[in-house]
This record gives C-alpha cells, structure tokens and sequence, in this order.
C-alpha cells in the first residue's frame, strides 16, 4: 500500500529488490495507472478480473524492461505503456479463443461461433480501441488506406469482396488492410505523422 495515495501497488513492483528501480517503476505505475486502466477496459470493458490481470500483466512486462523503460523519453513513455498492455490483452484474447476452441466443456454454438478468428483478433481489437482516437487520425492517411480502411471496417466487406472490388488478391488485401491498420494505430498514439496524400 502507497502511503501517499492508498493505492495498492502490483506485487511485480512490490518484489524489485533494488529501491531505485522500486522507486522509478512505483512513480511510473502511479502516473499511468488510469492510463493501463483504460486501454485495458476497451479489450474486456465489464470484466474486472480480466482487465485487472491485463493490467498486472503489463505491470510484470515492465518491470522486466525497467532499464529499457529509463533510457525512454519521459514525454515517449506513456505510449509504450499503452503499447504493452495492448500485447498483453492481445495475447490474453487469443489464450481465450484457443482455450474456447480445444475445450468441449463450451457447447453453446452462438458462444463459439462468436470467438474471433485468431487471425483478425488485431481486427477486432482495432474497432474497439480509442475508436475516437482512430476517427481523429483517419484523414491523415493516404487516400489507398483510407480507401482499405473504409472498405473493411466500415462497409464490413470481406477480404475476398475487397479483392474483387480492388482488382487484387486476397492476400495483398489483408497485407494492405494490416498494414494501413498499423499506421492509423501508430498516428493515433503519438500524433506524429506528416500528411502523406502526397505520396
């Protein structure tokens, strides 16, 4: 327990045995608490257990990057946390869909066949993450994933209807898609892309 906030500190802070690391990885995790709340309540909003676990799991991947974490501009730090509790929930929702699929224990069809494909898990999440975020950094993309990006997850096409309408392969469809995925995410986190419509 911090003593100056009443915040219960992750065990993974609470076992660090050296007191400066202690001490650096307690201020950071007090300053973006809310921050690691928040990303994680987009991937499991209304499950507690599970967005609490996303979080401690951030909290023990940073604590293992302690050294890394220091040589980060302090301005450049929220954004790799925010980085590091969306692969922990990414990894925790496709242990949740494999789990769902080896398991005969779930029988109720509607619930397994609403388990995302493991393949567009990054998809799924993409809908759901700082949409309002995303929406902001939307016009800064080229007019090619704009395009990508309007097709799949707002019209709701499928890859194979993308590539028809596009005159390309399925293939080049979910690199391109990905791809421009990638770049939304990226603007939207640091706010740090040049307008490329020239390109």
């Amino acid at each position: 327990m911090s003593a100056i906030t009443g915040t219960v500190l992750p065990l993974a802070i609470l076992l660090i045995e050296n007191d400066e690391d202690r001490q650096f990885l307690t201020d950071l995790y007090l300053q973006n608490r809310q921050l690691m709340v928040k990303v994680a309540s987009q991937f499991f909003r209304g499950n507690q257990a599970e967005l609490e676990d996303a979080v401690s799991g951030a909290v023990e991947r940073l604590c293992k990057k302690c050294d890394t974490l220091r040589q980060v501009e302090c301005n450049k730090r929220p954004a790799y946390i925010v980085s590091t509790v969306r692969n922990v929930c990414l990894s925790r929702l496709r242990e949740i869909a494999r789990h769902r699929r080896t398991h005969e224990d779930f029988t109720d069809a509607d619930a397994i066949e609403n388990i995302p494909d493991q393949t567009d898990v990054q998809g799924m999440v993409f809908e759901r993450v700082f949409a309002g975020d995303l929406l902001d950094a939307y016009p800064a993309l080229n007019r090619r994933d704009r395009e990508l990006i309007r097709l799949r997850h707002v019209d709701r096409m499928s890859y194979p209807e993308i590539a028809v309408q596009m005159s390309i392969t399925e293939n080049a469809v979910r690199t391109a898609v990905s791809r421009a995925r990638s770049r939304l995410e990226r603007f939207a986190t640091d706010g740090k892309w040049v307008n490329p419509e020239h390109e």
